[in-house]
Protein backbone atom coordinates (compact mmCIF):
# COMPACT_ATOMS: atom_id res chain seq x y z
CA UNK A 1 0.00 0.00 0.00
CA UNK A 2 2.84 2.39 0.84
CA UNK A 3 4.44 2.10 -2.59
CA UNK A 4 1.09 2.47 -4.33
CA UNK A 5 0.24 5.56 -2.27
CA UNK A 6 3.59 7.20 -3.03
CA UNK A 7 3.38 6.50 -6.76
CA UNK A 8 -0.23 7.65 -6.97
CA UNK A 9 0.52 10.89 -5.11
CA UNK A 10 3.45 11.65 -7.41
CA UNK A 11 1.24 11.05 -10.40
CA UNK A 12 -1.66 13.27 -9.30
CA UNK A 13 -0.13 15.93 -7.05
CA UNK A 14 3.13 16.14 -9.02
CA UNK A 15 1.35 16.79 -12.31
CA UNK A 16 -1.00 19.25 -10.66
CA UNK A 17 1.87 21.21 -9.11
CA UNK A 18 3.83 21.44 -12.36
CA UNK A 19 0.78 22.59 -14.27
CA UNK A 20 -0.50 25.24 -11.85
CA UNK A 21 2.44 26.42 -9.73
CA UNK A 22 2.48 29.69 -11.66
CA UNK A 23 -0.93 30.48 -10.11
CA UNK A 24 0.80 30.76 -6.72
CA UNK A 25 -1.68 31.84 -4.01
CA UNK A 26 -4.77 30.82 -6.01
CA UNK A 27 -3.30 27.36 -6.46
CA UNK A 28 -1.88 26.84 -2.96
CA UNK A 29 -5.21 27.48 -1.25
CA UNK A 30 -6.43 24.23 -2.83
CA UNK A 31 -3.52 22.19 -1.47
CA UNK A 32 -5.47 20.58 1.38
CA UNK A 33 -8.37 19.74 -0.93
CA UNK A 34 -6.10 18.22 -3.58
CA UNK A 35 -4.21 16.13 -1.01
CA UNK A 36 -7.49 14.88 0.51
CA UNK A 37 -8.90 13.97 -2.92
CA UNK A 38 -5.72 12.12 -3.80
CA UNK A 39 -5.64 10.18 -0.54
CA UNK A 40 -9.32 9.25 -0.70
CA UNK A 41 -9.00 8.07 -4.30
CA UNK A 42 -5.99 5.86 -3.69
CA UNK A 43 -7.69 4.33 -0.63
CA UNK A 44 -10.83 3.62 -2.65
CA UNK A 45 -8.89 2.00 -5.50
CA UNK A 46 -6.84 -0.15 -3.16
CA UNK A 47 -9.91 -1.21 -1.18
CA UNK A 48 -11.77 -2.08 -4.37
CA UNK A 49 -8.96 -4.37 -5.51
CA UNK A 50 -8.90 -6.08 -2.12
CA UNK A 51 -12.65 -6.62 -1.76
CA UNK A 52 -14.09 -6.81 -5.27
CA UNK A 53 -11.51 -8.99 -7.05
CA UNK A 54 -9.69 -12.26 -6.44
CA UNK A 55 -6.44 -10.44 -5.66
CA UNK A 56 -6.61 -10.92 -1.91
CA UNK A 57 -2.87 -10.66 -1.33
CA UNK A 58 -2.43 -7.45 -3.26
CA UNK A 59 1.02 -6.96 -1.73
CA UNK A 60 2.27 -9.80 -3.96
CA UNK A 61 1.66 -7.61 -7.00
CA UNK A 62 2.73 -4.25 -8.40
CA UNK A 63 0.26 -1.56 -9.39
CA UNK A 64 0.44 1.12 -12.07
CA UNK A 65 -2.25 3.77 -12.49
CA UNK A 66 -3.17 5.86 -15.53
CA UNK A 67 -5.91 8.50 -15.47
CA UNK A 68 -7.13 11.85 -16.75
CA UNK A 69 -7.28 14.71 -14.24
CA UNK A 70 -9.75 17.58 -14.50
CA UNK A 71 -9.01 20.86 -12.70
CA UNK A 72 -10.68 24.24 -12.38
CA UNK A 73 -8.79 27.29 -13.66
CA UNK A 74 -6.82 27.63 -10.40
CA UNK A 75 -5.71 23.99 -10.11
CA UNK A 76 -8.40 22.57 -7.84
CA UNK A 77 -8.95 18.91 -8.73
CA UNK A 78 -12.57 18.48 -9.82
CA UNK A 79 -12.53 14.98 -11.24
CA UNK A 80 -10.37 11.95 -11.98
CA UNK A 81 -11.62 9.92 -14.92
CA UNK A 82 -10.66 7.18 -17.34
CA UNK A 83 -8.76 5.48 -14.50
CA UNK A 84 -6.90 2.28 -15.26
CA UNK A 85 -5.04 0.37 -12.56
CA UNK A 86 -2.70 -2.21 -14.07
CA UNK A 87 -1.88 -5.14 -11.78
CA UNK A 88 1.29 -7.06 -12.58
CA UNK A 89 3.91 -9.24 -10.99
CA UNK A 90 7.66 -8.83 -11.31
CA UNK A 91 9.11 -11.90 -13.02
CA UNK A 92 12.78 -11.18 -12.58
CA UNK A 93 15.51 -8.56 -12.53
CA UNK A 94 18.60 -8.02 -14.65
CA UNK A 95 21.47 -6.26 -12.91
CA UNK A 96 24.72 -5.08 -14.47
CA UNK A 97 27.53 -3.56 -12.40
CA UNK A 98 28.94 -1.48 -15.24
CA UNK A 99 28.73 -0.95 -19.00
CA UNK A 100 31.82 0.39 -20.76
CA UNK A 101 31.82 1.72 -24.31
CA UNK A 102 34.97 1.59 -26.39
CA UNK A 103 35.07 3.38 -29.70
CA UNK A 104 36.33 1.28 -32.57
CA UNK A 105 39.76 2.52 -33.44
CA UNK A 106 40.04 1.22 -36.97
CA UNK A 107 39.23 3.38 -39.98
CA UNK A 108 35.97 2.57 -41.74
CA UNK A 109 36.51 1.54 -45.34
CA UNK A 110 33.92 2.60 -47.92
CA UNK A 111 34.19 1.41 -51.52
CA UNK A 112 31.91 2.72 -54.24
CA UNK A 113 31.57 0.70 -57.44
CA UNK A 114 30.10 2.90 -60.17
CA UNK A 115 29.74 3.34 -63.89
CA UNK A 116 30.14 6.50 -65.94
CA UNK A 117 26.86 6.06 -67.78
CA UNK A 118 24.09 5.70 -65.14
CA UNK A 119 22.56 8.53 -63.14
CA UNK A 120 22.38 6.59 -59.86
CA UNK A 121 26.13 6.12 -59.85
CA UNK A 122 26.73 9.83 -60.38
CA UNK A 123 24.28 10.68 -57.63
CA UNK A 124 26.12 8.46 -55.16
CA UNK A 125 29.47 9.95 -56.20
CA UNK A 126 28.11 13.27 -54.94
CA UNK A 127 26.32 11.98 -51.84
CA UNK A 128 29.05 9.76 -50.39
CA UNK A 129 31.90 12.29 -50.13
CA UNK A 130 29.53 14.84 -48.60
CA UNK A 131 28.23 12.30 -46.09
CA UNK A 132 31.74 11.18 -45.17
CA UNK A 133 32.87 14.79 -44.70
CA UNK A 134 29.97 15.41 -42.33
CA UNK A 135 31.08 12.47 -40.16
CA UNK A 136 34.77 13.34 -40.24
CA UNK A 137 36.67 12.16 -43.29
CA UNK A 138 39.67 11.28 -41.11
CA UNK A 139 37.59 8.30 -39.88
CA UNK A 140 37.22 6.84 -43.37
CA UNK A 141 39.19 5.18 -46.12
CA UNK A 142 37.10 6.01 -49.19
CA UNK A 143 37.74 4.71 -52.70
CA UNK A 144 35.82 4.74 -55.96
CA UNK A 145 36.07 1.96 -58.56
CA UNK A 146 34.89 2.24 -62.14
CA UNK A 147 33.05 -1.02 -62.84
CA UNK A 148 33.40 -0.41 -66.59
CA UNK A 149 37.12 -0.98 -66.38
CA UNK A 150 38.88 -4.30 -66.06
CA UNK A 151 40.63 -3.08 -62.91
CA UNK A 152 37.33 -2.06 -61.32
CA UNK A 153 35.71 -5.42 -62.05
CA UNK A 154 38.74 -7.24 -60.65
CA UNK A 155 38.51 -5.29 -57.37
CA UNK A 156 34.78 -6.00 -57.24
CA UNK A 157 35.07 -9.80 -57.47
CA UNK A 158 36.05 -10.54 -53.82
CA UNK A 159 33.11 -8.42 -52.64
CA UNK A 160 30.59 -10.22 -54.83
CA UNK A 161 29.64 -7.00 -56.62
CA UNK A 162 27.69 -7.67 -59.81
CA UNK A 163 25.56 -4.53 -60.15
CA UNK A 164 26.32 -0.82 -59.98
CA UNK A 165 26.12 1.39 -58.14
CA UNK A 166 27.12 -0.69 -55.11
CA UNK A 167 28.65 0.53 -51.85
CA UNK A 168 30.70 -1.85 -49.71
CA UNK A 169 31.32 -0.89 -46.06
CA UNK A 170 34.19 -2.53 -44.18
CA UNK A 171 34.57 -5.13 -46.95
CA UNK A 172 31.48 -7.04 -45.82
CA UNK A 173 28.34 -4.91 -45.91
CA UNK A 174 27.21 -4.70 -49.55
CA UNK A 175 24.53 -2.13 -50.47
CA UNK A 176 23.17 -2.10 -54.01
CA UNK A 177 21.92 1.30 -55.17
CA UNK A 178 21.27 2.53 -51.61
CA UNK A 179 19.37 5.68 -50.67
CA UNK A 180 21.12 8.43 -48.74
CA UNK A 181 19.23 7.42 -45.61
CA UNK A 182 20.30 3.77 -45.95
CA UNK A 183 23.90 4.85 -46.40
CA UNK A 184 23.83 7.03 -43.31
CA UNK A 185 22.23 4.30 -41.18
CA UNK A 186 24.74 1.65 -42.26
CA UNK A 187 27.75 3.92 -41.80
CA UNK A 188 26.51 4.91 -38.33
CA UNK A 189 26.25 1.21 -37.47
CA UNK A 190 29.89 0.81 -38.42
CA UNK A 191 30.67 3.55 -35.89
CA UNK A 192 28.87 1.66 -33.09
CA UNK A 193 31.23 1.21 -30.14
CA UNK A 194 32.17 -2.12 -28.64
CA UNK A 195 30.40 -2.74 -25.34
CA UNK A 196 31.79 -4.55 -22.31
CA UNK A 197 29.45 -5.61 -19.50
CA UNK A 198 30.69 -6.29 -15.99
CA UNK A 199 28.89 -8.92 -13.89
CA UNK A 200 25.54 -9.18 -15.70
CA UNK A 201 23.16 -11.30 -13.62
CA UNK A 202 19.49 -12.17 -13.95
CA UNK A 203 17.49 -13.12 -10.86
CA UNK A 204 14.17 -14.91 -11.27
CA UNK A 205 11.53 -13.90 -8.74
CA UNK A 206 9.79 -16.74 -6.88
CA UNK A 207 6.17 -17.11 -7.97
CA UNK A 208 3.95 -17.05 -4.89
CA UNK A 209 0.61 -17.69 -6.58
CA UNK A 210 -0.89 -19.02 -9.80
CA UNK A 211 -1.09 -15.47 -11.11
CA UNK A 212 -2.65 -16.25 -14.47
CA UNK A 213 -5.52 -18.11 -12.82
CA UNK A 214 -6.18 -15.29 -10.38
CA UNK A 215 -6.21 -12.63 -13.08
CA UNK A 216 -8.51 -14.70 -15.26
CA UNK A 217 -11.11 -14.69 -12.49
CA UNK A 218 -10.86 -10.94 -11.89
CA UNK A 219 -13.48 -8.72 -13.47
CA UNK A 220 -12.66 -5.54 -15.36
CA UNK A 221 -14.54 -2.46 -14.22
CA UNK A 222 -14.66 1.03 -15.72
CA UNK A 223 -15.51 3.82 -13.33
CA UNK A 224 -15.33 7.57 -12.77
CA UNK A 225 -14.73 9.39 -9.49
CA UNK A 226 -15.96 12.96 -8.95
CA UNK A 227 -15.34 15.27 -6.05
CA UNK A 228 -17.54 18.03 -4.77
Amino acid sequence: MRNFRAAFSRSVLGVTFRKFKRKKLEFYRHRVHNEAVTQRTQEWLYEYLLTQTNLKNISDFKLKTDMTIEWDEDGKIEALKDITVTVYMKVGELSVDRLEFKKKSETISVDLFFSEIDASSQKLRNILPSLIDSMGKENFYYKEHNFQTEKGRKVAQPYGVKLVPTVVINAENRLENPTERQLQEEIEKAFSPDLMATKPEFFLEPIKKPVAELLAKSSITTFEIRTS
